[in-house]
């Protein structure tokens, strides 16, 4: 059994994969405790109708996930890491067959929070969806609340880091107008 697609999960693999916003979106998780999903949601749903999140709905949406984060990605997530640094008697290659093995239970259990959040938002024809402008603004103001919500500082790397999120993710926006949007105030 797999699980199914969906233009969020469809989403977050491709903008993911582009330079630079693996490392944004890791140092966000590692260093500020942020739920990737979380801030991939924030993008995403900016370009869908009515694609602001208001700081309840936040509130409401980390509530929901936050024992899914808590008790399965996380715990996966720090047993992957501590089996690729590990010192081991185990054969490496062993070990890589089953640190291997967890990274894709990992990547499921990611791809399944994807999928309650993606439901979280109503289906949207495509002809209301904002303009690229209009829906790097939301995005801007999304993770500003999300970050806010964290109590994350806001400071030079932190804003660079959502810079390289904004950018990637609406790249017809002028460059200019991204690093507005990428300053906020927590």
């Amino acid at each position: 059994m797999s699980l199914p697609e969906n233009p969020f999960w469809d989403f977050s693999i491709g903008i993911y994969a582009l330079p630079g916003v693996a490392d944004a979106c890791v140092t966000l998780q590692d260093e500020q405790g942020a739920d990737i999903n979380v801030v991939l949601f924030c993008l995403w749903i900016a370009q869908q109708k009515d694609g602001r999140l208001s700081r309840t709905q936040l509130e409401e949406f980390l509530e929901d996930v936050s024992d899914w984060q808590n008790q399965v990605v996380t715990p996966l997530r720090t047993l992957r890491r501590q089996l690729k640094d590990s010192g081991s008697v185990i054969p490496p290659a062993f070990r890589e067959l089953v640190r291997s093995t967890i990274k894709c239970a990992e990547l499921d259990a990611e791809h399944a929070e994807q999928l309650y959040l993606a439901e979280l938002l109503p289906a949207v024809p495509e002809a209301e969806h904002p303009s690229p402008e209009a829906a790097a603004v939301a995005a801007a103001e999304n993770l500003a609340q999300y970050l806010s919500l964290l109590k994350v500082r806001s400071s030079t790397v932190i804003r660079g880091k959502v810079e390289i999120l904004l950018s990637t993710a609406f790249p017809k926006v002028p460059r200019e107008k991204i690093t507005v949007l990428a300053r906020y105030e927590t």
